[in-house]
């Protein structure tokens, strides 16, 4: 089902406004579909993000923030860039050190 909306739009002849339609879309619905029983509501609000996925992902965040880290950041032209300095090597050292405890972490066969 489409439905149109009128959609006013400036025009590039000086201070005409127009109408024009817009089609507006849904995603497509599965008509057979039946509501979620209790059983199936519960399961999935109490479904959890395996733990290997959590930390995967953890993992992949702290390695493309050290990457970013690595190629360079520049700190805002203020008055004192010596504390900049440690802020930066403070984040480098711990989001190295972050990544290391991650990569141990994983080698353990841990069970939710």
């Amino acid at each position: 089902m489409r439905r149109l909306i009128d959609v006013p739009i400036r025009s590039r002849e000086k201070g005409k406004v127009t109408a024009a339609k817009v089609v507006e879309r849904r995603l497509p619905t599965n008509i057979e579909a039946k509501p979620l029983n209790l059983a199936e509501q519960r399961a999935r609000s109490r479904w959890q993000k395996p733990l290997a996925a959590i930390i995967a992902n953890a993992k992949a965040v702290n390695v493309g923030l050290l990457d970013r880290l690595t190629i360079g950041v520049h700190g805002p032209d203020w008055k004192m860039p010596e504390i900049y300095q440690a802020t930066f090597n403070e984040l480098y050292e711990a989001t190295k050190k972050q990544i290391e405890a991650l990569e141990i972490f994983c080698r353990v066969e841990w069970s939710d």
